[in-house]
């Protein structure tokens, strides 16, 4: 059921060229390679526009272009390094004490030892990504307004252009919510900024309100959890973001909204949703329905023969088959980019016993002595395949079937369990069992007591649940062990036994050329 996103692959990309038609976007240096204009009448003469166009905004974060792999959305972005979820993933886990990026290009060392300036690459082009993805969305509700369904003579189709629109309100907050927690302050638009203007600054708290209020408005036009098309949102991914949104609350907007996202979680839970029954088949090519569907609330869908890219789940996996495994006891189903392995701090969190321990250690150290090409230092993770269940593998080498792992039922029972801890109601008893539950899984036989079932507990529990999966960095400010000095890994602040980093680099700088275009906008603190 991934058909949704193989028309956005090949879709008429009407939003696209609306935006063509005047240069805003060159104040974000964001100017879409498309340089055709084609107006409204597209979907007047095509009703199928309107959701090949939602398939669009979707597959912004799934490919960098609409073309082949090497197509860029935006002008002068490297479509590998500049693609969306990879420079996400590479913000979230380099920086943190999951993952090391043996690559020596550009900016990368950087993120690794928390080094950044205002010039890296990964920085301005995650901003970039946010920037167009924003002003995408923001066009597509523009053009599908009820009154221009009425101009054309759809009014019939205003009920399901509604559902349309409330997704695509939720991919606008969804890159907003990247925002908040990336750069705090961001330049916003919505659909009623006219294409030329520069987007003004909204501070932290302000986006904080702003996607509160939006995830809350389209709650009741999504489909109801569980009963939308694979690949699409529905009620529970808008519950599932607030949860997130309201835990880091008090990080980013100083309000302990503890007991807001412990509502959220309850209506995830409640809402039907099973564990997969084996946690490896999670990731792997047929994800999409190995079993594994039953536990994700959303997914990024990937498709090694319509949806090509070297970013997303072919970059993680890609990454992360090493020179080093012999083919004939590791199966990744891909070639390999040999370039990322864990750090010592994750792996020394997992018991032996443990089934999400999938970590190949022989002839690697578990020591990252240096920081070079050398991908025998550090320890290599195979969590993240591109072969089926069955062990078939994925339909093409060098990209991948394994679909993005973006919300799954797993977060939402450590949520919940995080909330109970943070004084936001429920009950002790019920996080245990749901923690117990996963550790179950995991075949771990002895339950989590209360006693040990702490606010430090839970970070651990995190990592060994979703390592990989996007929440690392996020996970370690809102506990208050990103910065500072009272946790450290390898080559944080660039010393190998790790060491304190100040409070500002708990916020990535907005790019400076960002900044010379747009005098709406200010730089970070400290920056």
């Amino acid at each position: 059921m991934k058909e949704i996103f193989k028309i956005a692959k090949y879709a008429a990309f009407v939003v696209l060229s609306v935006i063509a038609l005047n240069s805003c976007m060159g104040d974000l240096d964001v100017i879409p390679e498309d340089p055709s204009i084609i107006t409204d009448k597209v979907f007047q003469d095509n009703p199928a526009a309107y959701k090949q166009n939602l398939a669009k905004l979707y597959a912004g974060f799934a490919v960098s272009g609409p073309g082949d792999a090497g197509s860029s959305d935006i002008q002068g972005l490297d479509a590998g390094y500049g693609q969306y979820m990879r420079a996400y993933w590479v913000m979230q886990e380099v920086t943190t004490d999951e993952a090391v990026l043996h690559w020596g290009d550009a900016g990368i060392p950087e993120l690794g030892t928390a080094t950044w300036n205002t010039s890296n690459q990964f920085v301005r082009a995650m901003y970039l990504r946010i920037a167009y993805q924003t002003r995408v969305a923001s066009e597509y509700l523009n053009i599908t307004q009820d009154s221009k369904l009425t101009e054309r003579g759809q009014s019939d189709m205003i009920p399901e252009v509604k559902v349309y629109r409330a997704e695509a309100r939720f991919v606008r907050a969804l890159s907003y919510f990247h925002a908040i927690d990336l750069f705090g302050a961001f330049g916003f638009l919505d659909e009623n900024t006219p294409l030329g203007q520069h987007p003004e600054l909204k501070t932290r708290a302000e986006l904080v309100d702003y996607v509160e209020s939006e995830l809350l408005a389209i709650v009741p036009d999504l489909k109801d959890a569980r009963t939308n098309e694979y690949g699409r949102v529905d009620k529970a991914a808008a519950w599932f973001l607030l949860a997130k949104l309201y835990l880091n609350s008090q990080e980013w907007a100083g309000k302990d909204r503890a007991s807001d996202a412990l509502k959220m979680t309850e209506n995830i839970i409640k809402a039907g949703y099973k564990l997969s029954t084996q946690y490896n088949y999670l990731f792997l090519a047929d994800n999409d329905k190995n079993g594994s569907q039953t536990e994700y609330i959303a997914v990024i869908p990937q498709d090694g023969l319509h949806l090509q890219s070297y970013g997303a789940m072919t970059f993680v996996i890609q990454a992360q088959t090493l020179g080093t495994y012999p083919e004939r006891d590791i199966n990744f189903g891909v070639g390999g980019w040999n370039g990322t392995t864990t750090r010592p701090e994750l792996y020394n969190k997992f018991d032996v016993a443990d089934k999400r321990a999938m970590f190949f250690t022989e002839g690697h150290s578990i020591n990252i002595t240096e920081l070079t090409s050398d991908t025998k230092l550090g320890y290599g993770v195979t969590k993240f395949r591109n072969v089926t269940s069955t062990g078939a593998a994925g339909k093409h080498k060098d990209f991948v079937d394994t679909d993005y792992p973006l919300f799954r039922l797993a977060d939402a029972y450590l949520m919940y369990a995080e909330a109970v801890l943070r004084g936001g109601g429920g009950t002790k008893a019920t996080a245990l069992g749901y923690v117990n539950s996963l550790r179950t899984r995991a075949g771990l036989n002895t339950p989590v007591t209360e006693s040990e079932m702490t606010l430090d507990f839970i970070l651990d529990e995190r990592a060994r649940e979703l390592y990989w999966e996007g929440w690392r960095r996020q996970d370690l400010i809102r506990f208050g062990k990103f910065t500072g000095n009272s946790y450290n890994w390898q080559w944080k602040g660039n010393v190998q036994t790790g060491t304190i980093i100040p409070n500002h680099l708990k916020l990535f700088p907005l790019p400076e050329d960002q900044l010379k275009m747009n005098k709406n906008l200010k730089q970070n603190p400290d920056y």
